[in-house]
């Protein structure tokens, strides 16, 4: 996918500090000459992204930034560009479109939780180590949907 004019293109503040940041900031001139709209999304589609990023276990792995970015594709219903899968899953669940850039994309939905390395417990939310072995927690998946 190229950005052309005969698409509307936005970013979130957010997106343009991390650009502004980094390596890419000198690709930021580019994005105002192409017209690329900055706009963040109303803090309600926040708590919707936050909601359900937490039942599908990904809360841990998005960045504001990539909540940012969701809520406003679901306030505009416009589609995401990421390569993200965490991003990609939970635009999917919510019914937001994606574009994967480089990769080829999800290809079913994935539901995280938790199992203990220790004693091999699972839990449904992210903790910073099991509360009855103290050992470290990693996720794993709990079930998936196929993506039609």
């Amino acid at each position: 996918m190229t950005l052309s004019g005969e698409y509307e293109w936005y970013m979130t503040s957010s997106v343009k500090d991390e650009i502004s940041r980094g390596k890419q900031a000198k690709d930021l001139d580019l994005l105002v000459d192409i017209s690329i709209k900055v706009m963040d999304p109303a803090p309600g589609n926040v708590e919707q992204i936050e909601a359900k990023a937490r039942e599908t276990g990904d809360i841990g792995r998005l960045s504001k930034t990539d909540i940012d970015i969701l809520a406003l594709a679901l306030e505009m219903d416009g589609t995401v560009l990421s390569d993200d899968y965490s991003v990609q899953n939970v635009a999917t669940a919510l019914g937001i479109k994606f574009n994967a850039g480089v990769e080829k994309g999800i290809k079913e939905v994935f539901t995280w939780r938790w199992r203990c390395r220790g004693c091999g417990k699972f839990y449904d939310e992210e903790m910073p180590d099991c509360p009855i072995c103290g050992s470290e927690l990693r996720s794993v998946r709990k079930r998936s949907k196929q993506i039609l």
